[in-house]
């Protein structure tokens, strides 16, 4: 098998993240009390308040980094296991 590198894993997590999170607050802007994006974006973005523009781009770095941090998680865990089945052969 062959070991996953970080960075373009990164990148695409990232931006996949920055896509649906753009996704979601464009909804949640057009239709607020549809998809309780309100609710729910304050809870997994520490210092969240709806549609304040600091919050924004608060929301676009946190976004990088769960998505730089889901990564990081997912490289060392295949590359962790090709290691040891290469190993093991």
């Amino acid at each position: 098998m062959i070991r996953l590198p970080f960075a373009p894993l990164a990148a695409a997590i990232v931006a996949v993240g920055e896509v649906a999170y753009l996704a979601c607050v464009a909804a949640g802007a057009l239709w607020p009390d549809v998809f309780g994006m309100r609710a729910f974006f304050p809870t997994i973005f520490p210092g969240f308040t709806w549609l304040d523009p600091f919050s924004f781009v608060l929301g676009l770095v946190e976004v990088a980094i769960y998505g730089v941090a889901a990564a990081a998680v997912a490289t060392f865990a295949w590359n962790f296991v090709v290691d040891r089945t290469t190993r093991a052969a």
